[in-house]
C-alpha cells in the first residue's frame, strides 16, 4: 500500500522535472492521481506501467552498445521475438537484439544484461566449451563458445552476447571484434 511519505516523493519527484512532460511522467502524475482519489488499484497498474516504460528506457540504452555494420552489411532492429518470454524465463533484465545481412546472409546479436541466470550461464559456456560441447573462441578476451556456428560469451559475468544466423562465423567473430566490450562493462 502507498503511504503519505510515498504520495509526497512522488508529488515531489514530478515537480522537480523538466517542465516538458513526457509518457513516463504523465504515467506518473496519473497514478498520483488516482492514489490521491483512493483508487488504489489504479495507482498500482500506473506504476506498473511506469515500471515497463523504463524498462524500455533501459532496452533502448543497451542497443547503443551494438556495433555498427561491417562494411557490405546492414543492420536492423530485430523484431520482438519472444524476448520478453526469454526474459520472464530468465529472471528479468534487460535485452536488446539487431540483425546484420550483407544481402545473401545474415546474423543477429542479442544482447542480456543484468538477468540473474546471466552468471550461471557464463560458467555453462566455459564449462561447455572445455567438454567439447562447443569450440572455444577469445574474443577481446572474453570467452565464447561456438556451438555450430552459434556463439555465445558472457561480459562481466552480467552480459549474455549471443551471435546467431546463418552468416559464416568468420563474419560473426568480425562483428563482435567491432563492439566496444569494455564501455558495454559500464552497462
Amino acid at each position: 500500500m502507498f503511504t503519505r511519505p510515498l504520495a509526497a516523493a512522488l508529488a515531489f519527484g514530478l515537480s522537480t522535472t523538466p517542465v516538458l512532460a513526457d509518457e513516463f511522467t504523465d504515467v506518473l502524475s496519473s497514478a498520483l492521481q488516482a492514489y490521491e482519489e483512493g483508487d488504489i488499484t489504479i495507482a498500482r497498474e500506473e506504476l506498473d506501467y511506469a515500471v515497463t516504460l523504463l524498462k524500455e528506457m533501459k532496452s533502448d540504452s543497451l542497443s547503443e552498445y551494438l556495433p555498427e555494420p561491417l562494411a557490405g552489411w546492414t543492420r536492423e532492429e530485430a523484431e520482438g521475438d519472444g524476448a520478453g518470454m526469454a526474459m520472464a524465463m530468465l529472471g528479468g533484465g534487460t535485452t536488446t537484439a539487431a540483425k546484420y545481412s550483407n544481402g545473401t546472409t545474415d546474423m543477429t546479436i542479442t544482447l542480456i544484461a543484468n538477468s540473474p541466470v546471466v552468471s550461471s550461464i557464463g560458467g555453462m559456456i566455459t564449462g561447455m566449451a572445455s567438454l567439447g560441447g562447443g569450440k572455444p573462441t577469445r574474443i577481446q578476451r572474453t570467452q565464447f563458445a561456438d556451438n555450430d556456428g552459434e556463439l555465445q560469451g558472457v561480459i562481466d559475468s552480467r552480459i549474455l552476447v549471443s551471435v546467431s544466423g546463418q552468416a559464416p562465423v568468420e563474419d560473426k567473430i568480425a562483428q563482435l571484434e567491432a563492439m566496444d566490450f569494455s564501455a558495454l562493462r559500464d552497462f
